[in-house]
């Protein structure tokens, strides 16, 4: 499973460095992802690609940290459970967060592509 270790974290250094159009050879065409927060999910490669375009301009992220990671291997299929420390500011201040990004990946192709993105936060807010 070093391959999809490898792929995963290839992913993470295009978004990181403004890589955007990388993106798009790890997805697939019709891939789903459930935003933090919200019950409408995103449909498709281009919305999906634009999700990280969006996060990379609204403001400075200080560190994306990978604490964590889970392949769990059903053949053709790959569920990856990315456990992250995420360190961003934007205009409404700046945000330390834990979070569990989980992806399904076909590795039936040429090459994996993601099929479904959902993210978890795990931050826990005392106040």
């Amino acid at each position: 499973m070093a391959d999809i270790e490898q792929f995963i974290r290839g992913l993470n250094a295009a978004w990181m460095n403004d890589r955007y159009d990388e993106l798009y050879s790890y997805f697939h065409d019709r891939v789903v992802m459930l935003p933090p927060g919200s019950s409408q999910p995103i449909v498709g490669i281009e919305p999906m690609v634009e999700s990280y375009r969006q996060f990379g301009s609204m403001g400075t992220l200080h560190s994306f940290d990978i604490k964590g990671l889970r392949i769990f291997d059903y053949g053709s299929v790959v569920i990856c459970h990315l456990r992250f420390d995420v360190d961003y500011e934007t205009e409404a201040g700046r945000f330390q967060e834990t979070g569990l990004e989980i992806y399904t990946i076909e590795t039936s192709g040429p090459k994996p592509k993601i099929v479904w993105r959902s993210q978890l936060s795990l931050t826990v807010d005392d106040t």
